[in-house]
C-alpha cells in the first residue's frame, strides 16, 4: 500500500489534502448507488419466510448495513490499486482518486481502519456474520491485488462476491444454505459480470487492438466472453427450472406454486436483453445498476414479484 501511495500521490492530491475532501467526492468513491446490490442479503429471508424469526430479520438487516460499509471501503482500495489504469481509461479517469479529487493517503487510511472495525462489529452481532464479512473482504482485496487481471477468473470472482451476499443473508437469518440458490447465483452473476467485460472489449475494439490496459484481456477475446457469458446465463435459468421441479414443487412451500413458472421465464428474457445490449456495446452500466434504471427490467422484476405473491395466495 505504501508503494501505491508514493506512486499515486501527486500535486493534485497534495492540494486536495490542504483544501479538505468534498463530501460529494467521498460519496462517489463509496459508490453508494452500488449498495442496491446488497439487497441480495434479504433474498434468503424472503425465500425462507416461513422459517425466519424476527431476530433473524434484524441480524440480516445489520449484516446488510455492515456489508454496505465494507463494500464501499473495498471500492476505495480497488480504485487506489488501479489508479494508473483508471487514469488512462475513457470514463474511469473521472473517479475521485484517479482524478485527484481525493487524496490516496486519506483513502488508504480510512479503508485500513474502517474495514477491520466493521468486520469486528459484525462478529459482535454473530460470529458467522463477522466471518463472512471477513471472507468478502479477503476475496475483494485479492481481486484488487491481481485476480481482476486474470481473464474469466475475474468475472468468476465477481460472481462469488454476489454469492457471498446470499450466504451472509442466509446465515444471518439462521437458515440452512441452499445449494440450488448458490449454484444459480454463481452462474447468473458470472454471466452478468462477463456481459460488462464484453462491452468493455467491444468499446476498446473501436479504437485499438491487442491487450487492454489494466486487464488480462485482448480486444480479440470478445468472442470468448460472448460464448462463456451466454452459456452461463442459459445454465442459470436451467438450474432455476430444475430447482422448481425437484425442490420447490414437491415440498409445497407455496399454496399455488404454478405461478412460479413465470420466474425463470422472466429471468430468461432479462438475461437475453442484457446480452443483446452488451453485444451491441450498449451496456454502459453495471448490469445490476442498469436493471434499476431500465423500464423493461423493472417490468420483468415486477412480474417476478407478482408471481411470488400469487404463489403465496
Amino acid at each position: 500500500m505504501e508503494s501505491i501511495m508514493s506512486r499515486a500521490d501527486g500535486p493534485a492530491d497534495a492540494e486536495l489534502a490542504e483544501k479538505g475532501t468534498p463530501l460529494r467526492a467521498w460519496l462517489r468513491a463509496f459508490r453508494v448507488h452500488q449498495w442496491s446490490k446488497n439487497v441480495l442479503v434479504f433474498v434468503p429471508v424472503a425465500m425462507g419466510w416461513h422459517q425466519v424469526a424476527l431476530k433473524g430479520v434484524g441480524e440480516a438487516a445489520i449484516a446488510a448495513l455492515l456489508l454496505c460499509g465494507v463494500a464501499s471501503l473495498a471500492y476505495c482500495v480497488n480504485d487506489i490499486a488501479d489508479i494508473e489504469a483508471d487514469r488512462a481509461h475513457w470514463s474511469k479517469r473521472e473517479r475521485p482518486f484517479a482524478s485527484g479529487a481525493l487524496s490516496v493517503r486519506s483513502g488508504a487510511l480510512l479503508s485500513g481502519v474502517g474495514i477491520p472495525v466493521l468486520v469486528i462489529c459484525g462478529a459482535l452481532v454473530s460470529l458467522s456474520i463477522g466471518l463472512w464479512l471477513a471472507v468478502y473482504t479477503a476475496v475483494t482485496l485479492a481481486y484488487s491485488a491481481g485476480l481482476k487481471r486474470v481473464p474469466l477468473l475475474d468475472t468468476a470472482v465477481i460472481g462469488a462476491l454476489f454469492t457471498i451476499r446470499l450466504v451472509l443473508g442466509t446465515l444471518a437469518a439462521q437458515l440452512a444454505l441452499s445449494p440450488w440458490l448458490l449454484t444459480f447465483s454463481m452462474f447468473f452473476f458470472f454471466s452478468l459480470a462477463t456481459a460488462k467485460r464484453h462491452t468493455e472489449l467491444l468499446r476498446a475494439g473501436q479504437t485499438s487492438s491487442g491487450p487492454i490496459e489494466g486487464r488480462g484481456y485482448n480486444v480479440e477475446d470478445k468472442e470468448v466472453t460472448f460464448a462463456f457469458g451466454i452459456v452461463a446465463s442459459v445454465a442459470s435459468v436451467l438450474i432455476m427450472v430444475i430447482y422448481l421441479i425437484d425442490d420447490v414443487l414437491p415440498l409445497s412451500f407455496y399454496p399455488r406454486p404454478e405461478w412460479l413458472w413465470a420466474v425463470p421465464a422472466a429471468v430468461f428474457l432479462w438475461v437475453g436483453r442484457v446480452w443483446l445490449l452488451a453485444h451491441r456495446g450498449a451496456m454502459n452500466d453495471d448490469p445490476v445498476v442498469f436493471a434499476l434504471r431500465d423500464r423493461v427490467s423493472l417490468f420483468l422484476g415486477a412480474v417476478v414479484a407478482v408471481a411470488f405473491v400469487l404463489a403465496l395466495l
